[in-house]
């Protein structure tokens, strides 16, 4: 339903947010008039209810859809305010098809969205395009442009399947729901209509964890179609979105023109003296990738290189820039949680000879954060921005970063070539998971090998195994603690390759990214260290090839327990039934000593935790009372 107006800003960071979990993964969905998603179950179809073709027909006269007879574009243009930044949107309908576009300018985030038909698309504020093969993303998508041109009231219902949604009453007023499910989706939607004036007046998407309500208001006649002025959208984390429009427009000259996607064109990136690569040394720890960044030519500040993550930077690093910031955006990880984050433009990132010029940042204090559950500085993320722009190998065994030139880069005859696809940010690839098939994400910002999502293991009870170990903390980030159970993967296959007997996380998340619908397992960098890795977004395939640790045995922590540093290396899980649990060690103790070895670094107690089975380490704890204690603490395999 026209206007409409989409901006979208996502991190997905994985394990920074889960650092012990996935990683930040910031989700910030937003603005549309339009609709997104739902993941309710398919229901009849319309014709087997009278009550659908009543209110469709109601609706379709309060709205006047008579006048699509002579309208084949809407286009609307409008103030907006979204993620605490204001400016102005516009958006294209066409109603005579299902394609629509939408593009905002809120300086310093600016860009739109759209189908095209064939592809859903998002452009930012560098004309960088991203093209989202995703099933959440095309669903979105399609729905969207299936709403915003008014297919609901075309004959047939424009395909969809349509069903009688119940009666809801909410703040005193009544209304009559329909669940729609557009063609090429697989996201039913449903659609509040005011039961006094019978017009649409709501929408409510939810995908997994993640529910947006979009409110409609302020109808008046445009050619005859009565058009919503006003939407408002907010989501269950807390962000906001509204788009006023000030003129609306039917068949404006040359209006087909603008539904065509974008072609990608950021010119802001290059290699020093005209290089087509460059080669940067990385350190890897605990399975993530860091290497040392300049910023507006200060530093060095050590970041993780993730893939599918954003720009990041702790607050304490803008301050040190003296770079402002603003707006505002609710950042959610893996736990239930969320932390408000701002953004600020960093003129120049540099990665050895790599640049990127004028870059958008979320301004988080990560390092408190995320960074207090690795065993590394933090000092930010560094993700698809970079890997968008140039084709990157991880060379994990060589224990460098390369980046090369686009167009200058040839795969090795030996290597494996998987397609990859998009989703928001962050790269997914077919797989399967112990023989179902499903897909997964591509994320070197987890330090595990693969966590499975909690909707695929309810439809899939045969990939969890006999043997599970108790509930504990998994990981640990931006939204908390991710709390499940460790069992082993049998197989994890994808492009040919098998990998075998690999260390599971099994969530139980009902928040955060882990609860996501349409996807199997969050694939992460202990498989990832196996390989040499290249990624090419432009060309959307990844190459691998296998280096010696192709075929190394999984394991976990041998000690049970979960560990920050927050000034101390402080215990904030012991998972039943392992070997810290036995020892008598508990949640609050604090590390003090490890073999009489004071002052360790967490990554240090970590490796010690990581020693061969049958070790015994001798620690000194403070307990939360302020007593110390000596425990002998055997380590063992519990997975």
């Amino acid at each position: 339903m026209s206007p409409s107006f989409k901006a979208r800003w996502k991190i997905e960071n994985g394990n920074a947010k889960r650092a012990a979990p996935r990683k930040p993964e910031v989700l910030f969905a937003t603005a549309s008039l339009a609709v997104l998603l739902s993941i309710a179950p398919q229901l009849s179809h319309a014709d087997r209810d009278p009550r659908v073709g009543r209110l469709v027909r109601q609706s379709g006269v309060a709205l006047h859809v008579d006048a699509l007879r002579s309208i084949e574009v809407i286009h609307a243009e409008g103030s907006v305010v979204a993620a605490g930044l204001s400016g102005s949107g516009d958006s294209w309908n066409e109603m005579s098809g299902m394609r629509e576009a939408s593009l905002f300018s809120t300086p310093p985030l600016g860009g739109g969205s759209g189908w095209d038909g064939n592809e859903s698309w998002n452009l930012d504020q560098t004309g960088l395009v991203i093209v989202d093969g995703s099933v959440l993303g095309r669903s979105s998508a399609v729905n969207q442009a299936y709403f915003g041109n008014y297919d609901l009231w075309k004959p047939g219902y424009g395909g969809a399947t349509v069903a009688w949604g119940g009666s809801k009453s909410e703040k005193g007023k009544s209304y009559d729901v329909l669940t729609v499910t557009p063609p090429k989706s697989s996201l039913p939607i449903d659609v509040w209509f005011d039961r006094v004036t019978h017009l649409p007046v709501e929408v409510v998407q939810r995908a997994g964890p993640m529910v947006t309500t979009i409110t409609m208001a302020a109808f008046k006649p445009v050619d005859g179609l009565m058009i919503p002025y006003r939407v408002d959208t907010s989501t269950n984390t807390g962000d906001s979105t509204s788009f006023t429009a000030t003129s609306v427009e039917a068949n404006p000259p040359g209006g087909a023109a603008n539904f065509a996607a974008p072609k990608s064109s950021p010119h802001d990136f290059s290699i020093a003296d005209g290089a087509t690569q460059s080669s940067v040394p990385i350190q890897i720890s605990e399975n993530h990738v860091y290497l040392d960044v300049t910023l507006n030519g200060k530093g060095p500040f050590h970041f993780e290189f993730d893939t599918g993550g954003a720009n990041v930077i702790d607050s304490a690093v803008s301050k040190e820039l003296g770079v402002a910031s603003g707006g505002s955006i609710q950042v959610t990880g893996v736990g239930s949680a969320s932390s408000t984050s701002s953004f600020a433009v960093i003129k120049t990132l540099q990665v050895g000879n790599a640049r990127v010029a004028n870059q958008v940042f979320v301004v988080l204090p990560i390092a408190k954060s995320v960074g207090r559950a690795h065993g590394m500085p933090m000092d930010g993320v560094i993700g698809y921005e970079v890997l968008s722009r140039f084709v990157t190998t991880f060379d994990y065994g060589n224990k460098k970063v390369v980046f090369h030139m686009p167009g200058s880069y040839t795969s090795p005859p030996d290597a494996t070539v998987i397609p990859i696809v998009q989703y928001g940010t962050q790269p997914q690839f077919a797989c399967s998971i112990d023989g179902v098939p499903t897909t997964c994400t591509l994320d070197t910002g987890a330090r595990n090998s693969i966590s499975l999502f909690k909707p695929f293991v309810e439809a899939h009870p045969s990939v969890v195994p006999a043997t599970l170990t108790a509930l504990g903390a998994n990981g640990f980030g931006v939204g908390g603690p991710n709390i499940g159970r460790l069992g082993r993967v049998q197989k994890l296959s994808f492009g040919g390759l098998t990998l075998r007997d690999l260390v599971g996380d099994y969530t139980t998340q009902s928040k955060g990214g882990l609860a996501m619908p349409f996807i199997g397992a969050n694939v992460g960098g202990a498989v990832w260290k196996r390989f040499s890795m290249t990624l090419d977004y432009r060309e959307f395939a990844m190459a691998l090839t296998p280096n010696a640790d192709f075929g190394m045995r999984d394991h976990w922590d041998r000690s049970g327990v979960f560990l920050i540093n927050n000034g101390a290396i402080k215990i904030v899980d012991v998972r039943p039934g392992t070997p810290a649990a036995n020892s008598g060690l508990a949640e609050g103790d604090v590390i003090v000593s490890v073999n009489g070895s004071s002052g360790l670094s967490l990554r240090q107690v970590r490796e010690r935790f990581l020693a061969d089975p049958g070790t015994v380490e001798h620690l000194v704890v403070k307990r939360k009372d302020g007593a110390t204690r000596d425990i002998d603490l055997t380590l063992e395999d519990y997975v």
